[in-house]
């Protein structure tokens, strides 16, 4: 059996992949484990503090597996791939997306410093294919972090609106939507 403070992170876990953040309470975790709240108390002193560890854990799950996967040379079909997963992620687990993304939490990693300096292993996944985009010529020179939340801001934007009713398309008008969004802001900024 695993120790405590994981199976705790397991419960969590799956309580906010299922209904975000909101759905997640140490009472909750306690009934799931057979503990009392005061016992998942003792392994983490608050609800913010598990949450951060559980954005951790999701943000390491997301980032190992993208990087298994192969980052074509092409940088605007490395772009566009990485939409993809951006927007598989929102199809296939979009509380778990909402809490990643775009729900408010206060150890969050915070534009521009955080950013800027690498301390987002899954951000800098998507700057180094713009820096390498950049020292092909393919990509115009800028900043690659600000040139990453541009490229991003976009397709959270359209998760939002799509999540919140605000956007009414099959799944996969949606994706070709967020193409579409991207191909045009790459359109703008290709050398």
């Amino acid at each position: 059996m695993s120790p405590t403070p994981d199976r705790i992170v397991a419960a969590a876990t799956a309580l906010v992949t299922e209904g975000g953040s909101a759905a997640m309470s140490m009472r909750k975790i306690g009934v799931a484990l057979g503990l009392s709240p005061m016992a998942v108390y003792r392994h983490f002193p608050s609800r913010e503090a598990l949450l951060d560890r559980v954005a951790d854990e999701l943000f390491t799950e997301v980032h190992d597996r993208l990087c298994r996967k192969e980052i074509p040379d092409d940088t605007p079909a490395a772009l566009h791939g990485a939409v993809d997963d951006l927007v598989d992620l929102a199809l296939e687990r979009p509380r778990q997306f909402a809490f990643m993304f775009i729900e408010p939490r206060e150890g969050a990693r915070v534009f521009p410093g955080d950013f800027s300096t690498g301390r987002s292993r899954l951000f800098s996944l998507l700057t180094g294919i713009i820096e390498r985009g950049i020292a092909q010529g393919a990509l115009a020179p800028a900043e690659p972090w600000k040139l990453g939340l541009a490229l991003t801001s976009g397709v959270y934007g359209l998760v939002a609106l799509h999540q919140g009713g605000r956007i009414s398309l099959t799944d996969g008008e949606f994706r070709e939507l967020c193409h579409d969004t991207l191909e045009r802001l790459l359109n703008g900024i290709r050398a």
